[in-house]
């Protein structure tokens, strides 16, 4: 009896200690992993950029994802490493590694909305660059979402992002959602800047050119010469 309650009692101390020591043993594996992602920025601005990818890798690797902060870390490593395989033309590894990091952020509790929306535009233009227009539309679709919710609609960003799924739309032949997409940027192009700045002409001209498609180039016509008036205007004004 007396050695089974040492033995409990070391087993307790044990347990307490390991539990004690846990969120530490995490610490010091973040802070292993940031010295690692430091050297692999040293390496990288010395065209080391193999020995860059190794560490970065091994930073991957030990970097715990246990929490928001640390999950946060995590996906700005695969980012980071993502973007020597971009420079690389590596476009499968570094959509798996931008993926990898976007499940990261959207783990409960979320990571921020602007890192979120960053990578969901990298990964737009990954498929867009590899021909895949069906996910790089769905992926623009969430970006504007979000960015609508955080932003605003009349934002810079998100008009921006409206203007890039305008001309995905129209290149898909989605003619009546690119219509839609285009209008909507003109209306907070106009509320923005001013129904006569060169802005609101260059969303004219998109627009026009999705009329003129959709077979209806009495209006095409009719936005062109608008957008054409505009550019005058601005020119006799300078």
């Amino acid at each position: 009896m007396r050695w089974t309650a040492i033995i409990l009692a070391g087993s307790f101390v044990f347990l307490l200690t390991f539990c004690v020591d846990h969120g530490g043993a995490h610490g010091v594996l973040n802070q292993t992993a940031e010295t690692l992602r430091q050297k692999a920025v040293t390496c990288r601005a010395e065209g080391k950029i193999g020995e860059a990818e190794k560490l970065l890798t091994s930073a991957i690797e030990v970097q715990p994802t246990g929490g928001r902060d640390y999950r946060s870390t995590a996906a700005d490593l695969r980012r980071e490493l993502a973007s020597l395989r971009m420079s690389a033309d590596d476009l499968a590894g570094a959509e798996k590694l931008y993926r990898e990091a976007l499940a990261l952020l959207e783990t409960a509790p979320r990571g921020s909305d602007e890192a979120i929306i960053n990578l969901r535009t990298q990964l737009a233009g990954l498929c867009y660059r590899q021909s895949r227009l069906d996910e790089a539309a769905e992926f623009y679709r969430s970006v504007l979402a979000l960015e609508v919710s955080v932003l605003g609609e009349t934002h810079p960003d998100p008009l921006g992002t409206m203007s890039i799924l305008g001309g995905l739309e129209l290149k898909r032949g989605k003619l009546p959602e690119a219509e839609f997409l285009f209008r909507r940027q003109l209306a907070g192009v106009q509320k923005v800047h001013g129904a006569e700045k060169r802005e609101t002409a260059s969303v004219l001209d998109n627009l026009a050119d999705v009329l003129e498609k959709a077979g209806k180039p009495a209006e095409a016509a009719r936005l062109r010469e608008e957008a054409k008036r505009i550019r005058h205007k601005l020119c006799d004004e300078c």
